[in-house]
Formats: C-alpha cells, structure tokens, sequence
C-alpha cells in the first residue's frame, strides 16, 4: 500500500472562499502532475487520491453554499 503526503487542506467550519479555492486548485493541480509526469501504478494512485480529495472538497463547499444561501 502507498503512503499518499497530503497538504493540510481547510476543515469545516468557517473557511474562507480563499483559502477553500486554493486548496482545491492545488489538489487538482498536484492530480495533473501525477498524470503528466507519472509512469507507473503509484502514480496513478496518487493523481486518483488528488481527484478524489478536490471532488470531497467541492461537494463540500456545495453543501456549505447551500446552507449559507438559504439564510441569506
């Protein structure tokens, strides 16, 4: 099994627009990098975790947007 290293990424609660966009800009980023530069199995495997991560983090912020845009 492969130890993925991941960068600390925004927790619920009240997180900036900001730093949410960063966060899944640089995951989507470091999925690309894998997939460009990658050529074996582990690879794939770290661009498939990246994917996965920024795709957690956008329904995320889809669920919060939703939360805060009915209040408003």
């Amino acid at each position: 099994m492969t130890t993925v290293n991941t960068t600390p990424t925004p927790k619920t609660g009240n997180t900036s627009p900001l730093i949410r966009q960063q966060a899944i800009e640089n995951a989507l980023s470091m999925a690309l990098f894998h997939v460009r530069h990658g050529d074996s199995q582990q690879d794939i495997h770290a661009a498939t975790g990246r994917a996965i991560r920024a795709a957690s983090m956008l329904k995320q912020a889809c669920a919060e947007f939703a939360i805060v845009g009915s209040a408003a």
